[in-house]
């Protein structure tokens, strides 16, 4: 079962559906009327994975985290969350009413479905879907559809919607104000929160010994001594009882507490062999503390695999010292250098948090469960927050048999936006008067425009946002690519190479061929930081030239690297039906291009007055066989009826005729798409060889690197496209040595033994000697020469 919908009416900054009121032409649900008037819920629709929600600030974002949960749940429903400017927010007997919140749910399974009608009294009705609304805390009423989708409502009591609410999935918050402690006493290990402040903090115990301290002198004397000083020695061991019988604030319990489930519920280790590291630690049995310690830090690393998210030190490692009466946590980072928490930023303590919770909170096998999270940027830097999205996904999409986890997010980051998936992104902003907060449509086919107001900027993709940058001509070869780049992930979500990870690579435009020469000057010609730049030149004229000065020009050339320079004629040189000397639009078959044009031009008429021009598939391959240029060919023909349209336009809708293809045009979609794919195969080559850079390195370090990675990104089973690409990716580190030879070969044998070139998406068999073999290439000469 997974949450669908979300609804408000009434509700906080959610007053109803002013839009879908004034429409004359929509079909009224019977849940929308209220009082005998229509009312709509203000309707957010929930990805069955991850729901990305931004908007600028009181714009209502947070309160959907809220409606969801108190729709779930009916706990925190209150008078006071009567929307301010609703129509039954006053004081008039029988004006007021309850805010109202509501979910609707799809994919119900039918044993949840048999529960549900019985428990409404449905009579055994059928149904893989269904909503329930709170217009009270305490009771839910539910709408069930029939067969012939007509809904009917079915009204629960209060014993009959706590029944409910255990069979729907939990949501659960992350809480983004809690750190991982700096330490942990070893009295909270075992007794959690009842341990007293005297045994907890090292603080605590220095002031009560430095309070005795103090009583010494005043009672050295004997009898007449106390008496004298009786009241000092009673202020003194007052001190003492209220530190003893201090308490910990809410805040400080929470974040040891989440200390404690690291390592008991997580790290699964066992309280007596911590009990028993405290007691060893008493005695000063120094040599069994450190390998009590060793084992301590064995099985957090077995059990956690910090690395696999924090993606930014594939070296960094989280481990626990002894500190007196406390363990403490410590990190190592790829310098090897040991830090406490405190040395380093705030960020790593915070995300480290927001993982452990996220991991704690998994549900039991068929307990479905929903993580709702506000505003988990706060502490992040930009690297951090796309570390933070990959967790998002593995609860979403879990790497194991593990049951996936919904995940709904507010953010105010542009970095925490999956590029990848912007169907995921849900855009509120405030209206105007009483309109209260409303959902903004079509972001993802308005190439994120909407989120301007959300920001406050434009979410422009900049040459210094991601990790790796393509650097295309102008905006429209931008929108193409990203816009082919997640058809063809949605087609084959499984296979990587044949798509662009938006998220972890920016496409920076630059504004013709001509200044791309400036931009990758700007990226590595001016400061410490150089990012790892491909460049993607057309092949028309200017493109060509462009790409000659790369190949000439010994400044461009040290700046970066012929084989980072790509051509589209280039790339698709082997490919049969590649357009000649192509520009990017050429790429686009001509049935898709002129189904592209009517796109714009039905847009466009939509604001002006007087006939919309007209273009024939004809009339298109006439001028195409003249100029060789599809867009050039448009304009052509629109010229003749004085109309023109731009690249962006055009590159847009491209998009949108590809999403929803008609059955005219599939066949030309899917070979417009195939060659998307040559194309960004070439891409994620070009990237994967910028990436890396092993002039300093020597192969056997390059090679225990790229496995211990892909170890750890894949430990229990990988796709045969994975493997091939980490070969490909040790083989493009490496050179002409006699040890690099023997290392090609090896790995051939690997592609050959595991059939990596066959059914990419297929999971590679007998998987543990896979990584062994993989492991073992660093050894390649080695091997050779014994065999010798």
């Amino acid at each position: 079962m997974k949450l669908a919908t979300a609804y408000a009416r009434f509700y906080k900054s959610f007053n109803f559906d002013h839009a879908r009121k004034l429409n004359d032409k929509i079909e009224k649900q019977p849940w929308e009327d209220f009082r005998e008037s229509f009312y709509p819920y203000v309707t957010i629709p929930i990805d069955p994975k991850i729901t990305t929600v931004v908007g600028a600030n009181e714009s209502g974002k947070s309160h959907l985290l809220s409606v969801i949960k108190k729709a779930i749940t009916g706990i925190g429903v209150e008078h006071r969350d009567l929307c301010r400017y609703s129509p039954y927010f006053g004081v008039a007997k029988g004006q007021t009413c309850w805010p109202h919140v509501g979910v609707g749910w799809e994919f119900v399974g039918s044993d949840d479905a048999a529960a549900i009608s019985e428990l409404a009294g449905a009579n055994n009705l059928t149904f893989d879907r269904f909503l329930m609304f709170r217009e009270e805390p305490q009771t839910a009423s539910l709408w069930l559809p029939d067969e012939d989708n007509q809904w009917t409502r079915f009204g629960l009591d209060k014993k009959k919607t706590l029944k409910l609410e255990e069979i729907i999935p939990k949501p659960f918050e992350i809480n983004s104000e809690i750190a991982l402690p700096n330490s942990i006493p070893f009295s909270f290990l075992s007794s959690g929160g009842d341990a007293s402040a005297a045994s907890m903090s090292r603080a605590a115990v220095e002031e009560m010994i430095d309070a005795v301290s103090k009583i010494g002198p005043l009672i050295s004397g004997g009898t007449p001594s106390i008496q004298k000083h009786a009241q000092n020695i009673f202020d003194t061991l007052n001190g003492i009882t209220k530190t003893a019988n201090e308490a910990y604030g809410s805040n400080e319990i929470a974040s040891l507490e989440l200390g404690r489930s690291l390592l008991l519920m997580l790290g699964e280790i066992d309280p007596s062999g911590l009990s028993e590291l405290a007691n060893a630690i008493d005695q000063q049995q120094d040599g069994y503390v450190g390998g009590l310690l060793n084992a301590v830090n064995q099985q957090l690393e077995k059990k956690m695999n910090f690395q696999r998210y924090w993606v930014q030190d594939r070296d960094f490692k989280l481990k626990v010292a002894t500190r007196d009466r406390e363990l403490v946590f410590i990190i190592s980072d790829r310098t090897g250098t040991v830090y406490t928490f405190s040395e380093r930023s705030s960020g790593l303590r915070y995300f480290l948090s927001y993982l452990i919770q996220a991991q704690i909170h998994r549900p039991e096998r068929g307990q479905e469960s929903i993580l709702l999270m506000d505003e988990p940027d706060t502490y992040l830097s930009a690297e951090a927050q796309q570390d933070l999205m990959r967790v998002f996904r593995d609860l979403a999409e879990p790497p194991t048999e593990t049951d996936p986890i919904q995940v709904v997010y507010v953010t105010h980051s542009p970095f925490l936006l999956d590029k990848n998936h912007s169907e995921r992104i849900r855009v509120l902003e405030k209206g105007t008067g009483f309109d209260g907060t409303r959902v903004v449509p079509n972001v993802s086919r308005n190439h994120y425009e909407p989120l301007r107001s959300a920001f406050g900027a434009f979410v422009g993709e900049s040459a210094f946002v991601g990790s790796v940058n393509v650097l295309v001509e102008g905006a429209a070869d931008q929108i193409i690519l990203a816009g082919a780049a997640n058809l063809i992930r949605s087609q084959s979500p499984n296979v990587e190479d044949d798509t662009l990870d938006l998220n972890r690579l920016v496409i920076v435009p630059c504004g013709s061929a001509g200044e791309v020469s400036y931009t990758v000057y700007r990226i590595r010609g001016q400061g410490a930081e150089k990012p790892p730049v491909v460049v993607l030149f057309d092949a028309d004229t200017a493109g060509k030239t462009a790409a000659k000065q790369f190949k000439t020009d010994k400044r461009l050339k040290k700046l970066i690297p012929t084989s980072s320079v790509l051509i589209l004629d280039e790339v698709g040189a082997e490919i049969e039906a590649w357009p000649q000397n192509p520009e990017l639009e050429d790429l686009v078959p001509l049935n898709v291009a002129h189904l592209a044009v009517e796109h714009v031009l039905r847009e466009v008429t939509k604001f002006r007055d007087g006939k919309a021009p007209t273009i024939t598939v004809k009339a298109l391959k006439e001028e195409v066989d003249k100029s060789d240029h599809i867009f050039d060919a448009i304009n052509a023909v629109l010229a003749k009826s004085n109309g023109r349209i731009d690249k962006i336009a055009f590159a847009k809708a491209v998009v949108e005729v590809c999403k929803h293809p008609s059955d005219a045009v599939v066949a030309d979609v899917n070979l417009y798409l195939d060659h998307m794919r040559v194309l960004f195969r070439a891409v994620n080559s070009a990237v994967r060889g910028a990436t890396d850079d092993a002039a300093s390195k020597n192969l056997e370090l390059i090679v225990n690197e790229r496995a211990e990675l892909f170890r750890i990104d894949n430990p229990g089973h990988a796709t045969r496209e994975q493997g091939r690409i980490v070969l490909d990716q040790i083989g493009q580190q490496l050179d002409d040595s006699v040890e690099a030879e023997a290392i090609r070969n090896a790995a051939l044998v690997l592609r050959t033994k595991f059939h990596l070139h066959d059914d990419p998406g297929e999971q590679i068999g007998e998987y543990e000697l896979f990584l062994e073999g993989l492991a073992g290439l660093k050894h390649a000469l080695r091997v050779k020469t014994a065999d010798s």
